[in-house]
């Protein structure tokens, strides 16, 4: 038997192309997705006043669709990798137009809070972080800008869907917009037909086994190179060839088992984890080569399984969320849980602070409108500005500086007391909500890389599910308690602030690090060498 490596075809798709299809199709999910979930807030005052319910209890309907599609985000990407992008976003359209569809027909708050907050949720989840996925594998020098194009959807979305949304309530009251807006959900099936999938790079290879009477007299392990494997695969095929062969030699099977050990991961440094594996399958496959009778068959069979299936899993989970231990992600990963609780409550109580304030339902509406605008504003040009060849390597400062202003924002809202000064704030905290809502991806993707993008949107996206179904609840309590939106505001604005201060923070070390690293030794001539 031998054991020959030949690489997979990887056709990868040029950059541009059919990906512009791709990313004007994520453009209409998160119009679809995002703008939809805004316009929900439309609804909150209808909601309160026809159930006749307090400011928290209504904020649960908001909190639970942001929370069910960041919560689920893990089953989309998951799906997504498994079926596929185009099939996993055209279940969701379905599910998430039949949670509005249903949601017409409530006769309760609890009645909403599954068909409109779990349901169509769910839906959300199910096409969110794939189509968002899709444009990174589409485009990699030109993709902020494509993102920026992708992500300005909501903003877009928002402008037109706010004002018509509040035409359609005073028209056919609640039940009959969010019917309306239950058939244009639907045409996220639309959005998840037009993702053709193309394969990404993957640095890895495929085993083909032969076996023949000629083969299995000579050596196996002289097709490979050591240089050309990586460990999971060494074990894969010293485990393979044991299995097959049938060894009886004992210097062969130390050969193989050299292999497997040999062939180790970056810098051939072996964990515990690893080595445990390489004497499992050492152990199984010696009883197996030295001391198969007929009365073992069956215990040597299901040992061999076991192995096979550990080792199964162990290369799925790698290959799946093998950057979960990345330091930059885990940075990002805390930085993110503060951003989603400051994120989330100005959309929800921006609408009703204006009407409590005075103004009229047509100029809330309109803010709504200038929110959606200014977020177009800040995809675009954060996307195209973050893409120069000379601001690329300051990406995540980028994203620092909108999430910091986003909360120094949110600290003079209750200094507005009118449609103009509102109008004011809603136009800078659009602008850098569109910037940050960009860039998301974009500095996830830098942490992780490309082939981890579809697994690690969806874990940034379920971080979000926690701060999303807190935050509204948690503001409308302080506004039941104090009687203002004056707390609200302010906690949101602190949240901001902490997320980009643990970014700075983050970059602080960093940089220390960096210098000592450089320092010269005083004992020696030459530089320090680096320790990772």
């Amino acid at each position: 038997m031998a054991v020959s490596v030949q690489e997979k075809p990887r056709p990868v798709a040029e950059e541009g192309g059919w990906g512009w299809a791709v990313v004007a199709a994520c453009f209409l999910a998160t119009i679809c997705i995002r703008a939809v979930t805004r316009c929900v807030s439309m609804f909150f005052v209808e909601f309160q006043l026809h159930f006749e319910r307090d400011y928290s209890t209504t904020a649960w309907i908001h909190s639970l669709i942001d929370c069910t599609t960041m919560l689920c985000a893990p089953l989309g990407s998951f799906l997504g990798n498994r079926l596929s992008c185009r099939a996993t976003v055209m279940l969701g359209g379905f599910l998430s137009a039949l949670g509005l569809i249903l949601g017409c027909f409530a006769s309760s708050l609890e009645h909403l809070y599954i068909s409109l907050g779990i349901i169509t949720g769910v839906g959300f989840a199910l096409s969110y972080a794939p189509s968002i996925a899709m444009v990174g594998r589409y485009f990699s020098e030109r993709k902020a800008l494509a993102y920026g194009i992708a992500q300005s959807g909501s903003g877009i979305g928002t402008f037109i869907l706010a004002p018509l949304v509040q035409l359609l309530i005073d028209q056919y009251s609640w039940r009959g917009a969010m019917l309306v807006l239950g058939g244009f959900v639907s045409n996220l099936c639309v959005c998840g037909a037009l993702m053709r999938p193309v394969l990404e790079h993957k640095d890895r290879k495929s085993f083909s086994l032969k076996s023949t009477k000629e083969e299995s007299e000579e050596s196996p392990l002289k097709s490979l190179e050591k240089s050309d494997l990586n460990y999971t695969e060494g074990l894969l095929i010293a485990n393979c060839h044991l299995e097959n062969s049938k060894l009886a030699e004992v210097s062969k099977l130390n050969q193989a088992n050299a292999l497997a050990l040999l062939s180790g991961g970056p810098d051939n440094r072996l964990t515990d984890l690893k080595l445990a594996e390489c004497i499992l399958i050492s152990n199984v496959q010696t009883t197996t080569a030295l001391g198969e009778t007929p009365n073992s068959n069956c215990k040597t069979a299901d040992a061999k399984r076991e192995v096979r299936g550990c080792c199964s899993c162990y290369l799925q989970l790698e290959e799946d969320f093998g950057f979960l231990m990345v330091p930059d992600f885990l940075v990002l990963a805390l930085s993110f849980l503060f951003l989603a609780y400051g994120c989330s409550t100005p959309v929800v109580y921006l609408v009703p602070y204006a009407l409590s304030k005075g103004v009229e339902h047509k100029q809330a509406a309109l803010i709504m409108s200038i929110f959606g605008v200014s977020g177009i504003v800040g995809n675009v040009t954060f996307g195209w500005i973050t893409d120069r060849e000379c601001l690329k390597r300051y990406r995540v400062l980028s994203y620092m500086l909108a999430i910091g202003v986003e909360g120094l924002s949110c600290l003079f809202v209750p200094l507005s007391h009118s449609f103009a000064p509102l109008a004011a704030f809603t136009v800078v905290y659009g602008y850098f909500d569109g910037a940050y809502v960009a860039l998301i991806p974009v500095v996830t993707s830098d942490a992780v890389g490309s082939s981890y993008l579809t697994s690690a949107l969806g874990v940034v996206y379920f971080l979000h599910a926690v701060p999303y179904l807190i935050s509204p609840p948690i503001g409308g309590w302080l506004v039941d308690v104090t009687a203002n939106y004056t707390a609200t505001f302010f906690v949101s604005g602190v949240s901001f602030i902490c997320s980009a201060a643990i970014l700075g923070a983050a970059m602080l070390v960093r940089r220390s690090r960096r210098s000592r690293q450089k320092v010269p030794c005083p004992e020696h001539a030459g530089p320090v060498p680096t320790v990772i």
